[in-house]
């Protein structure tokens, strides 16, 4: 085996732990008459959101906010890796460190320990590459490891993709091979199930001339994704993400159509060839088996775990049924994806900093029925770990692959990427991060399904469409936070600090409600016709009871579904946003606290943490159990670096500012003419508490707008018209006259001797 790899011992899953940080409870002022003495609330804490260096060799040119230092031949001998500008992903910090990533297939070479990490010791990771153990059926226990017996090398190609080792040898080191390359996530660690066949297996009907090799154990097979997804892991944490790119579509299916078209084969059409695959278990299919192998990846699915197919490489408008799973069970949709392919030399360009700009263009299976959980990535001539059998010994070579069973492996170790920037996200929103930041690629199809030159080429995805899917991934943009809501968006930060600093909006869903609309009102007509307004008839056909079921939770589905983006705020740390964000649905602040610096268009509801920022949000603001603490501190500007950012001392709101009975108006106040303050278009509407961080010398008869209105209502607790205020060693009196609330500097007090 060599280099020390390892296979972990088993473990059952267990559900992630959530934490929620405890909300933190603002003190009180005291109030004195006629002067009231004002507290200071405490700033929530920023952390520190740059990141470690990434480990890798010694001598590598890759440096910290420079994504062209990463574009060595090491990296550009994986075509795929600037079409999906993973070396922004490096620049940022971000390599895959401590990510598991699960993969099924025809085992991965143990020999390649090089790329595994463990051979040259001045690669700073250790062994990264891990075997899974499954058994079952009619196949005893197998290891993950490759075996020149049964298996062949594509899952050696596939791990390679993932996370070969960027060592630098054959480039600073002699010694290296010419085909020498990394994978997308470098530093990740990879859990391999072994599907005990080659990638020559089937799936889906098999004719009758399968021989044995091409016949998958779905006893076995099944199992082997419930042990990638409960493996006991080196680091403790949980596999994330499992990858599937392994075996082929038989003969005797074809996705090009829903349903068999008139006078093709009976077991044509993608719709056919899911009731296949949607058998119940114990109930004998059409293959003679009693078990589905794709309900282990079901299973691991239901726990939360992403699962990616490939989308096949037949060429037809719709992906496997495997693949499309999500539209057959819209219950998948966040935890379930497929992978289509792009061809990197066919209308890839570049922006003038050689990063690139138009991806390429889509080939193999189209995303289809599935498109709003399908991606695109590279697949063609993809370079890679293999593995060639010379005079009976398995030895470690590269070599060249095309298919989507390359792209598979890009976009699943981009996933990794993503989740390793955001630790505090859930994998469905890494995914659909993922998703809303990819990049257009250079053809989408004609109203009769040909290939066209697409006109917003080379733009961030709008709407996902049946060619393409969410296009191509693209970490440039996937670095820099969602780029859309598809629905609520509930954020527990964690105690992180971060930056989102993409345009955010919700374009796609609220294309999803017309889309969806259009659907509901041909499933109703679908049901009057066929006579399935009350249910099914007692006699009525496998087929009709397979239609009827998609098309009940399909139903259901759209039903849950939410049609506008929002925001919810969890957790302690500040999240900052710099973007346009555009979405319609309002956010919700809980903890922490949430600093707009760019634009929002919605109203923002503070029930409890911090609402801060220079910006503006154009809706209405309520603060109804938190606190709004206007401005950008110098301290938060620095923290901000992929947008050119100062600080700011004004919140700008376009509606109205509510201020409720437990809400607090924070103000820090540095001199004369630098303080913070509200600006709204709107009324204000005054109650709860204000507090006063006086950090500097100030003039006496300065007067201070901290708050202005087209009208004013109410006043703070305690905080009548003409009332004195102390705090910060100065005397202020307090006014809401103007619909503005000023504060006139009456004097310095003493300083205590």
């Amino acid at each position: 085996m060599g280099g020390g790899l390892a296979s972990p011992p088993k473990r059952s899953w267990k559900g992630a732990e959530v934490s929620t940080a405890k909300r933190m409870k603002s003190g009180l002022i005291a109030a004195l008459t006629p002067i009231v003495v004002l507290g200071v609330v405490a700033q929530p804490a920023s952390a520190d959101v740059s990141a470690p260096p990434i480990k890798s060799y010694e001598g590598d040119p890759g440096r910290l906010g420079d994504p062209a230092s990463w574009r060595t031949p090491e990296f550009n001998r994986d075509a795929g890796l600037v079409s999906m500008g993973a070396e922004f992903a490096y620049a940022a910090g971000i390599s895959g460190a401590g990510m598991n990533v699960g993969v099924v297939d025809s085992g991965v070479f143990a020999g390649h320990v090089r790329e595994h990490g463990s051979l040259d010791t001045n690669y700073a990771v250790g062994d990264r590459y891990f075997s899974v153990e499954a058994q079952g059926g009619e196949t005893g226990p197998t290891s993950g490891f490759y075996n020149q017996a049964y298996n062949d090398s594509h899952g050696t190609h596939v791990t390679g993709t993932i996370g070969a080792s960027r060592d630098g040898v054959g480039e600073t080191q002699p010694g290296g091979p010419a085909a020498n390359m990394h994978g997308v996530a470098f530093n990740s660690n990879v859990y391999m199930g072994n599907t005990h066949k080659t990638d020559g297996v089937l799936y889906g009907l098999l004719p009758a001339t399968a021989t044995a090799a091409q016949k998958p154990d779905d006893a076995y097979l099944a199992n082997v994704y419930r042990a990638v997804n409960g493996a006991q892991t080196a680091n403790g944490q949980p596999v994330r993400i499992i990858t599937s790119s392994w075996g082929s579509q038989p003969n005797t299916e074809n996705y090009n159509t829903y349903d068999a078209p008139p006078g093709s084969p009976a077991s044509f059409g993608l719709n056919t060839a899911w009731r296949l695959w949607s058998t119940p278990d114990g109930v004998v299919d059409a293959n003679g088996s009693t078990v589905r192998w794709l309900n282990g990846a079901i299973d691991a699915a239901r726990t939360g775990t992403v699962i990616q197919f490939t989308a096949g490489n037949s060429g037809y408008v719709n992906p496997s049924p495997r693949g499309a799973a999500p539209y057959f069970m819209p219950e998948l949709e966040g935890r379930w994806y497929t992978t289509s392919g792009i061809n990197p030399t066919l209308g890839r360009t570049f922006n003038p900093d050689g990063s690139v700009l138009v991806p390429g263009q889509q080939t193999f299976n189209q995303c289809g029925v599935a498109k709003w959980s399908c991606v695109t990535a590279p697949s063609n001539g993809i370079n890679s770990t293999t593995v060639s059998v010379v005079n009976g010994v398995p030895e470690a070579r590269y070599g060249s692959s095309s298919g989507t069973s390359m792209a598979g492996p890009h976009s699943a170790a981009a996933l990794a990427l993503i989740m390793q920037r955001f630790p505090y996200l859930t994998n469905e929103q890494a995914l659909y991060t993922m998703f809303t930041t990819g990049r257009q690629n250079n053809t989408i199809s004609d109203a009769a399904g040909n290939a066209v030159p697409n006109p917003t080429r080379g733009q961030i995805v709008q709407v996902p469409d049946q060619r393409n899917g969410w296009h191509t991934v693209s970490l440039r943009e996937a670095m820099k936070g969602p780029g859309q809501f598809l629905g609520p968006f509930v954020v527990d930060t964690q105690g992180r600090s971060d930056v989102w600093s993409n345009d955010i909006s919700d374009v796609a869903i609220r294309a999803r409600q017309q889309e969806d609309a259009a659907e509901a009102a041909a499933w109703a007509a679908t049901k009057v016709a066929k006579g399935w307004t009350n249910g099914l008839p007692a006699d009525a056909s496998d087929a009709d009871k397979s239609d009827y079921a998609i098309g009940t939770r399909r139903e259901e589905a759209r039903k849950a579904r939410v049609y506008e983006g929002s925001l919810t705020k969890q957790g302690a740390g500040t999240l900052f946003l710099t973007g346009n964000e555009t979405w319609h649905g309002a956010s919700t602040v809980l903890d922490g606290k949430l600093s707009v610096v760019g634009s929002h268009a919605s109203s923002i509801d503070v029930r409890g943490g911090t609402l801060g920022g220079s910006g503006s949000v154009a809706g209405n603001v309520s603060v109804t159990g938190g606190v709004l603490r206007p401005g950008l501190a110098a301290d938060e500007a620095a923290q901000i670096t992929d947008v050119p950012v100062t600080a700011g001392s004004a919140l700008n709101v376009g509606g109205n500012v509510t201020v409720g009975n437990e809400g607090r108006v924070a103000v820090t106040i540095s001199g004369d003419s630098d303080y913070t303050s509200v600006r709204a278009s709107g009324a204000l509407a005054l109650s709860g508490e204000l507090d006063l961080d006086v950090r500097g010398s100030l003039t006496p008869g300065t007067v201070l707008t901290i708050m202005s209105g087209s009208s004013i209502s109410g006043s703070f607790h305690a905080l009548p018209e003409n009332r004195v205020v102390n705090a910060g060693g100065h005397l202020f009196r307090v006014s809401y006259k103007n619909n503005s609330v000023t504060l006139t500097v009456l004097r310095a007090l003493p300083t205590a001797q």
